[in-house]
């Protein structure tokens, strides 16, 4: 008797946990878990800024959660089971991008540009598991991606020009060991900047249908690469002036 008993809660408390990350428990004290996992993972402190799909079978069940580093303000994304289990996250390979992303703000501020990036590193062959800490530098000549690509948002402004765009990326390009450097470029009317830069920077991922419903002057796609920038910076002048749109990536 106390055996079956034993076997009816535990399928309850099963149940109750999946329902619990399909929305039907309480958010605050998902958030909370998630966070703990991350703390005893990686040390530091963590904060969910939004909980998003669950999905749940009874073999096969997460939560998925868009979580910042408290210390560091790096956004990523995570994945928790039924039982508080961390089961996938991007935190260590975020930790590397933010430095490029670090890197390529401050050469454009530099320039005259105010703006905002997220970025991507692509390759053809398995990275294999990132030491966290490792340093952007050594990430680069330990695992050569083949290409690093994101999106940028930039602010109005009558310094964005072409020379000066041009300058931001090519001096970012040398610094990461002439990897190609590919964005999707978008331009922001000055008066809906902020708005929009807060919301971009609570993401760990973004796509180009996020921008449709925002208030943009221009988009462009623009790379450097050892023997090629494109467009060129007459082109550039135009693009960033706003009023068109181009292919992106």
């Amino acid at each position: 008797m106390n055996k079956i008993l034993c076997k009816k809660v535990g399928v309850i408390l099963i149940i109750m946990s999946i329902l619990g990350l399909m929305g039907c428990g309480n958010d605050k004290y998902t958030a909370e878990r998630i966070e703990k996992g991350l703390t005893e993972k990686y040390g530091g402190t963590f904060e969910v800024l939004a909980l998003g799909n669950r999905y749940g079978t009874m073999t096969n069940d997460y939560v998925q959660a868009n979580v910042k580093a408290v210390d560091s303000d790096i956004v990523f994304s995570a994945k928790m089971s039924p039982k508080g289990e961390i089961l996938v996250d991007n935190y260590i390979s975020k930790t590397v991008l933010s430095q490029l992303e670090k890197m390529l703000n401050s050469n454009l501020e530099s320039e005259g540009i105010t703006a905002k990036s997220m970025m991507f590193g692509f390759s053809k062959t398995k990275t294999g598991e990132v030491e966290l800490g490792i340093s952007l530098s050594d990430y680069i000549s330990k695992y050569r991606p083949d290409f690093f690509s994101g999106y940028l948002v930039i602010k109005e402004s009558p310094n964005n020009t072409g020379a000066a765009l041009t300058n931001a990326f090519q001096k970012t390009f040398n610094e990461i060991q002439n990897i190609e450097l590919r964005a999707n470029v978008w331009v922001i009317p000055e008066e809906s900047y902020d708005e929009v830069v807060t919301g971009f920077s609570r993401l760990p991922d973004v796509s180009n249908s996020w921008f449709e419903d925002k208030e943009t002057l221009s988009s462009f796609k623009f790379s450097v690469e050892t023997d090629s920038v494109s467009p060129d910076e007459n082109e550039l002048n135009k693009l960033l002036q706003g009023g068109v749109r181009f292919d992106l990536f």
